[in-house]
């Protein structure tokens, strides 16, 4: 509660100057008397409980003045009202679409795997800025930070292996690309993360993974790393004229492509972030519910105090305390001057 206008709480040093003038002066002025012809007729007359109790209409005029004044300070209650606004977080999703990702130890191959559960993920997104680089020998842009989650879920359905024509892991390209796609504007507060999906070892580009690593750790970019593939590995499928072959060694034995773990640990520990190993399509799901578990943005929690009138909380008992007054004046304590 509070006082709007508490600069009329000086006229209450008007009262005891009400007061005195109508106790001292005006008493004082109002002199008067009956006669009657000999002393004995009042003897026996006593003082009546009116006479005592006449003070009172005085009293209830100086209460109504009181709370007069405080109708005109205009008291004011307030209600606390407390909102809470989810700041959402920027997502650059980095997926490997390089030759391996065909393997087929993930449902239908691990592409098309990563592709139905990142859309799974990304349908479950709300207030949060969603971006799509995909890399193979080198890394390009698919969609920037977002928030039509229709865009970039096309885009994503539309990635496949053969749309980057230089073969390889370039793991250090995708992500300084993803980092200089990550722009705060004026006193935004986002937290800001990637998502990196691959399957293989950095073996093409020209920046060194950990190098960019560190550009992103030195921006407070959080690195979540999933390396994708059977523990067992599998073998890459590779169409020819001859029908579906596998990818074999130069001494004819199968590729079993392997996932450089020590990398992608090392590139999420610089990062803050963390490293997940999924090897089937139910594993590969379950991380993308963790790291939405972990990566719920930030609370902004504002408090508002909206005040309303209360001046009526002693406006209303002065008028029926005046009412009283001129009733016990006019009936109960009236004068005959």
């Amino acid at each position: 509660m509070r006082w709007n206008s508490p600069e009329y709480l000086f006229l209450i040093a008007l009262l005891p100057i009400v007061i005195a003038y109508k106790w001292v002066i005006l008493k004082g002025a109002k002199k008067g008397g009956v006669r009657f012809s000999f002393v004995s007729a009042i003897r026996k007359t006593g003082v009546g409980w009116r006479s005592r109790f006449s003070f009172i209409p005085d009293v209830i005029r100086g209460i109504v003045l009181i709370l007069l004044i405080m109708a005109l300070m205009r008291p004011q209650y307030g209600i606390e009202k407390e909102e809470v606004q989810r700041q959402g977080i920027d997502i650059m999703l980095v997926l490997d679409v390089s030759g391996s990702m065909a393997a087929e130890d993930f449902k239908p191959n691990r592409l098309k795997a990563a592709q139905v559960i990142t859309e799974k993920f990304i349908t479950g997104l709300q207030d949060h800025r969603i971006g799509l680089v995909v890399f193979a020998g080198l890394s390009l842009t698919q969609c920037p930070l977002t928030l039509d989650y229709g865009v970039v879920t096309e885009l994503l359905r539309r990635t496949s292996l053969q749309m980057i024509k230089r073969d390889g892991t370039a793991i250090g390209d995708a992500i300084i690309n993803a980092v200089y796609k990550f722009k705060k504007g004026k006193g935004e507060k986002r937290d800001q993360i990637i998502i990196l999906l691959t399957d293989g070892e950095n073996n093409a580009g020209v920046v060194d993974p950990l190098q960019s690593a560190k550009i992103g750790a030195d921006q407070g970019i959080r690195i979540y790393t999933i390396g994708v593939g059977s523990l067992e590995g599998a073998p890459i499928p590779i169409d020819t004229f001859r029908g579906k072959q596998y990818a074999t060694n130069p001494d004819g034995s199968l590729y079993l492509p392997k996932i450089d773990e020590q990398l992608l640990k090392d590139i999420a520990f610089l990062t803050k972030g963390q490293y997940f190993r999924a090897t089937d399509n139910s594993a590969l799901e379950k991380i993308y519910e963790t790291i939405a578990k972990l990566e719920k943005g930030k609370l902004d929690v504002s408090k508002s105090v909206q005040y309303s009138e209360r001046f009526y909380w002693f406006l209303a008992p002065a008028i029926a305390l005046f009412c009283v007054e001129l009733f016990l004046r006019a009936r109960t304590f009236s004068r005959v001057f």
